[in-house]
């Protein structure tokens, strides 16, 4: 089920309207199915609203969660003599109002997708962590870099998914989840860096991403774009990559959408990514093998512990993969994935 932002407002107003009782809250039950009690509730004495979840204290984290961070607050409220737990999720800074009641709507719709309560709350402090991570990501709006990186590593996972299925893809797929690789599986690594235009420098941000060790190969994907009236956006493609996936392989899609939470993309800000418009020029794969020119802790000073530097692409034409090479690598990632 999807709760509509507009229901959520209709009890957020009439929360608003009851009468004060000396309590820290005044609610609203919402009327929903689902293992676990959510109240649309306002705070006294400051009139912030909130989304609480109630459930029994049995099923409570071991450790209370709370995050106080970019507007939002989440505390861990629990009531042993009354054997509750109380999750309040709520409204700090007016300026995020609108990313608030999507976290808010998407909370519930996580929780009543599931069986029981405990897996409600696992599932909802999950999607709290990804919600932390792309207001973290997203402050106001991804930048012009983030939106290239993300669209360079959608269009790889395209690519991927027309080999392994979705799910395949989007399990591989770590760079929302903070990982050091754009994909990883199994020791096989992607490492997705997105160009545009004529450029050839190819920006390397951390030490670690293009440190093998531990891995049986890492690749760097090439994207190239081109800036075009008629081509697609950022919003474009991500809808196209939810379409195919709702036909072909609709297992993946939560696990697509708390990715893409993470990685900063709300539908709200869809304005902002609509005036970039591009077209897949080429996309080429080079290894990371003996000789690439790269830097990683082990080859750089005693004492310094991380750096960003360019790579000139046209420098590593001898590390390209061949089409041949290329479907090894992607055989032996399906291989991985499915194994």
């Amino acid at each position: 089920m999807t709760l509509p932002r507009e229901e959520l407002r209709r009890k957020w107003e009439e929360a608003a309207g009851t009468p004060l009782a000396g309590h820290e809250w005044r609610g609203v039950a919402l009327d929903l199915s689902g293992p676990v009690r959510f109240v649309a509730a306002v705070r006294e004495p400051d009139s912030r609203i909130a989304l609480l979840l109630e459930a029994p204290l049995s099923v409570a984290p071991s450790i209370p969660y709370r995050v106080a961070a970019d507007g939002l607050s989440v505390t861990d409220q629990r009531r042993p003599e009354e054997g509750l737990l109380r999750v309040a999720i709520a409204l700090e800074h007016d300026s995020v109002r609108d990313v608030f009641e999507v976290l808010a709507a998407d909370v519930v719709e996580v929780a009543c997708c599931t069986s029981t309560a405990k897996e409600a709350v696992t599932e909802v402090v999950r999607r709290l962590e990804a919600w932390r991570a792309c207001l973290k990501a997203r402050r106001l709006g991804l930048s012009m870099e983030s939106q290239l990186g993300l669209i360079g590593e959608l269009i790889v996972l395209g690519l991927l998914a027309r080999d392994m299925g979705y799910a395949g893809a989007v399990r591989a797929w770590q760079g929302p989840m903070q990982g050091i690789h754009d994909f990883n599986h199994s020791g096989t690594a992607i490492e997705v860096k997105t160009v545009v235009g004529a450029g050839s420098w190819l920006r390397i941000s951390r030490l670690a991403q293009l440190e093998t060790a531990g891995l049986s190969a890492l690749v760097v994907a090439r994207p190239r774009l081109q800036e075009s009236a008629n081509g697609i956006s950022l919003v474009d493609l991500v809808k196209e990559i939810r379409e195919s996936m709702i036909r072909d392989d609709p297992t993946a899609l939560a696990e697509f959408n708390e990715r893409m939470i993470r990685a900063g993309y709300l539908e709200i800000d869809a304005a902002m990514y609509s005036n970039f418009r591009f077209a897949l020029h080429d996309i080429r794969w080079y290894e990371v093998a003996r000789d690439f020119p790269r830097l990683t802790s082990a080859s750089v000073p005693a004492g310094i512990v991380d750096g960003t530097y360019v790579i000139d692409e046209r420098s590593i034409g001898q590390f390209r993969l061949n089409d041949t090479a290329l479907r090894a690598l992607l055989g032996s990632l399906k291989e991985s994935l499915h194994a």
